[in-house]
């Protein structure tokens, strides 16, 4: 990976990167209040204000703006606030979290951190699907609009209203990372043309951006260990893995761990992917498991175990053995739960480009993910999938 995230680096080294913080979930989460600071590997110098750079540039309104649609489009040519700037070093630490220019470098760092993970996994730059009209991406770091989009040119993010407590997805690693999703899918497969209603490249849009969410969270060395050490290495518990777009700390949007298949879900785009995403999510589990086996962490009877069928006894073992092994090895259950995470991210990387975006159905996303995984993770995802009732069983 190409990301420098450890506050070990800093140096004088311009050729490090740039640094910004990042709220790895949002900062009304308890034990989320204080952002982790990252390394971006951009150039200081190719950095301008807003913040703004040859893929992507941030505006702020300086008043109520309307959300983009079909008869809006950028570029934004009304007043705004003046872009936020770097401090005398050139790196963009210095604002505070609590400023409103933080909105504006928040969403780009964040922004940037997401494509930087998902290029790694494709393997090249993305080129976004409208480059040909729209050289840069615009991020509109504030619009008063409960909603957050991603379309033809731009990243839009509005804010929850939660007890008259305004809450911008600026600050909201999960749904900017899930809008992100969105434009890296578009870019890859390109955009769909008429839709027929067999086809299923919405609910894969909004699958493969909820896994982009997902799989990026747990790029942040803070939050791994922040979730292993909360669950003493048991990720069956209920935790911040499977939250997302968080709107207050008990209410969650949606959920990677569902018990939903096929036959359960109804057509509304974001139902249907819900067995989708679980398999994601019960194939990054499985994997975890299996490299604690081989690391020694844990019983092998554990790969035996029905995730989804779990006795109480089952897990009460479980849980006793992974706290136990934790804490004597926690740095394995890391490496086991980061290798985990590569694999499924470069399998669903790798798979995008097979991808007829116009007739692409939910069996035809999956086998190509299982197509481009590596090792033993194929028959992993195999299994899940055919679980979930995407694919049939062979």
């Amino acid at each position: 990976m190409r990301l420098l995230r450890n506050e070990a680096l800093e140096s004088g080294d311009a050729r490090l990167g740039t640094r910004f913080w990042i709220f790895p979930q949002p900062p009304f989460i308890p034990g989320y209040e204080q952002p982790d600071r990252v390394w971006l590997p951009i150039l200081r110098d190719e950095i301008g204000p807003g913040p703004s750079d040859a893929l992507m540039y941030v505006v702020d309104p300086l008043s109520d703006k309307q959300p983009y649609g079909l008869d809006r489009l950028p570029p934004f040519d009304g007043a705004r606030r003046s872009p936020a700037g770097p401090g005398p070093d050139r790196h963009f630490d210095n604002v505070s979290p609590t400023s409103r220019e933080f909105l504006s470098v928040h969403a780009y760092a964040c922004v940037h951190f997401v494509l930087d993970i998902w290029q790694s996994y494709l393997g090249r730059p993305v080129r976004w699907f409208f480059d040909q009209t729209f050289p840069r991406l615009e991020i509109v770091a504030f619009v008063n609009w409960d909603n957050a989009q991603a379309g033809y040119g731009f990243l839009e993010l509005g804010c929850s209203d939660t007890d008259g407590i305004l809450r911008p997805y600026a600050l909201n690693f999960d749904t900017i990372a899930h809008e992100v999703g969105h434009l890296i899918l578009l870019s890859e497969t390109g955009v769909p043309a008429i839709v027929s209603r067999a086809a299923d490249f919405f609910p894969f849009s909004e699958a493969f951006s909820d896994a982009v969410s997902l799989i990026s969270f747990l790029h942040f060395g803070s939050a791994i260990d922040r979730l292993l050490r909360r669950t003493r290495g048991n990720l069956l518990l209920y935790n911040e893995l499977n939250r997302f777009a968080e709107t207050s700390p008990e209410a969650q949007v949606r959920l990677a761990t569902n018990f939903r298949r096929m036959s359960d879900v109804t057509g509304e785009v974001h139902d249907r992917a819900l067995p989708f995403v679980g398999a994601i999510f019960d194939t990054i589990v499985e994997l975890y498991h299996r490299e604690l086996v081989a690391r020694d962490c844990a019983d092998s009877r554990l790969l035996d175990i029905d995730l989804r069928g779990l006795s109480q006894r089952d897990f009460d073992e479980f849980r006793a053995a992974t706290a136990e092994a934790f804490q004597m090895k926690p740095l394995i259950f890391e490496l086991a739960l980061a290798s985990a995470r590569d694999t499924v991210g470069q399998a669903l990387g790798a798979s995008l480009r097979t991808l007829d975006p116009t007739t692409m159905r939910l069996d035809q996303a999956a086998t190509a993910v299982i197509a481009a995984a590596q090792g033993g993770a194929a028959e992993v995802l195999e299994a899940n999938f055919a679980w979930r009732e995407i694919i049939g069983r062979r």
